[in-house]
Order: structure tokens, then sequence, then C-alpha cells
């Protein structure tokens, strides 16, 4: 399965604290992950960890960070070919705090400046293209280039690129902060009434496949009219950083296994669950064998 995945690229330093910053005093973190991150890039590396054929059209500077995510890459097997280094400015850099005790996490990030690039495209042609809206005209280009490639979009929060994007995707899985921004309601998953509400307006953005991630309450998607409720799986959760990203690319990677989208969804979901029981964002990444054997032992999923 050959996947291209477009968006944004951060070198992620992530800390453990537990308590509240006061400012003007210092801190002493004791725990520390350092790795690279951002939606596009954590479910490429998840995509390349279970076996697929994975690029990254991602941009970083030229400078000393750029160089160390371009290392990280290749110990991935990420292709880097199609990685742009655009000189003009500096790599993306995210502080973040992570609280074991309740699996908050609050990010600091300094983004870099996008601007006109060529990219760099695949050798082959993709089976899936998976954007976070980052890298907009490249991420347009790459739906026109490749129509027969089955598209996902992780999308976050309303963002200016997601009224573009949206619409030409196959699969438009959001968040519950962008449903409840653009629809202007809160999410309810025992009211029917509201949720066929918000499906119906979002459906505005994308008229193929809608889903909406809800953080610990689940997943909502709608199917042959239809809406469903897949709960999320408990664990323990110690840093929930990543955790959607990791769930979009497992949602490719079973999307492209021919999955049920039901099953498809609650994969993803255990992938993610399982990614918050430790700290630190692409490094927690579990195994497909992990994740496949745990489906196994629950009994209901499959």
């Amino acid at each position: 399965m050959k996947i291209l995945c477009v968006g944004q690229i951060v070198y992620d330093l992530t800390f453990s604290m537990n308590e509240t910053i006061i400012e003007n005093r210092k801190y002493v973190m004791k725990e520390r992950t350092e790795c690279i991150g951002a939606p596009a890039t954590n479910a490429a590396a998840l995509l390349a960890k279970w076996g697929c054929d994975t690029s990254l059209i991602a941009r970083i500077g030229d400078d000393f960070l750029g160089k160390e995510i371009l290392d990280q890459l290749h110990k991935l097997n990420i292709s880097t070919e199609t990685i742009l280094i655009d000189p003009s400015t500096s790599t993306s850099i995210s502080c973040i705090l992570a609280n074991p005790l309740n699996g908050s996490r609050t990010i600091f990030n300094h983004p870099l400046q996008e601007s006109h690039m060529e990219p760099k495209w695949p050798k082959e042609d993709p089976d899936f293209i998976l954007i976070d809206g980052r890298e907009t005209e490249i991420a347009l280009q790459a739906l026109k280039k490749y129509p027969n490639a089955t598209s996902v979009m992780d999308a976050g929060s309303v963002k200016p690129w997601t009224s573009t994007l949206a619409p030409l995707v196959d699969y438009f899985v959001c968040s519950e902060d962008l449903s409840r921004t653009y629809t202007g309601q809160e999410i309810d998953v025992q009211n029917t009434n509201k949720l066929s509400a918000i499906f119906s307006k979002l459906a505005e953005l994308n008229k193929k496949n809608i889903v909406i991630t809800i953080g610990g309450r689940g997943v909502l998607y709608q199917e042959n009219q239809k809406i469903y409720h897949v709960p999320a799986f408990k664990t323990k959760t110690v840093d929930s950083t990543g955790a959607g990203d990791i769930f979009h690319g497992a949602f490719v990677y079973f999307l492209g296994h021919n999955y049920p989208l039901e099953t498809v969804i609650k994969l993803a979901s255990l992938t993610a669950s399982i990614s918050t029981e430790t700290m630190g964002g692409m490094t927690s990444i579990p195994s497909l064998k992990e994740v496949m054997q745990r489906a196994e032992e629950m009994k209901t999923i499959f």
C-alpha cells in the first residue's frame, strides 16, 4: 500500500509535568522525550512502522532541526525525497507539557512560514492521500494529480483552508472542536435529532463520508443516512499527544485493508487509545501486532 501524506512537520520536545505553571519560576523537568511530530507526520510514522510505502510532503528549514528531522525520517523509513527544504524559514518546533495524572497536554508551537514551493512527488502513484490542511496549495495539487487515490482529511479545527479542501476528499475526519465551531452546536451522543442537524451542517463541507472524533467519548460517523457512535476504549492515559494523528494514520491503514467502516473506526480508536498509555507522541505508536492482539482479546471489534 502506497501512502502520500501532505502537511506539517514539527520537532517536538515533551516534558512530564503535573503542576500548574506560575510565571517567573524555574522548573526542573525529570522526564522528557524528543521526536518529530504534527498531524501528517505522526500519521506517516505509523503507516511506515506498519509496513506501508510512505512518502511525506512537508516543509523544514535549512537548519539544525531540519537536518535532525531528515535523519529521523530516514530511520523511520519515510521517504525524504519529497521533503521541502526552505532556506527562507526556520523549522517548526513545539514544547509540550504532558500531565501524567490526567493525560492532558499543553502545546507551545512556533510554526514556520509557508510560501510557494514546487512539490517533489513520489516515484509511484499513491493508493491513499492523507492531508492535514497545511501546505494547502500542494494538497490541492496532489488531489488533482492522483484522482484514483482514496483521500482522507485530518481536520482538527476550522482554518482558512477547511472549506477549500474538505469538499474534495473521500473521507472528512474532523474533531469535535471543528464540529462545534462550524455548526455552533455541542455534541450530545444521546440526542439523535441534534446529531442529525450537526451532520447535515457538516455536509456543507463534505457530501461523501464524515467522521467526528469526540475525544474520551469516542467517534461518531454516518453511513447510509444513519448515525453511529463508537465509544472510546478504556485505558490509563498518561499523555494524549498525537493520539488524534495516530487515529488518522490507523484509519487510513485499515481502510486500505478493506475493513468495514465500523471496524476501521474501532481499530483506529483502539490504536489511538494504546498510544496514550506512554509519553511522547510519535514514540508511543504501538505495533500493529499489539493492536491486533488486543482487538482479538476484546472480541468486540470483529
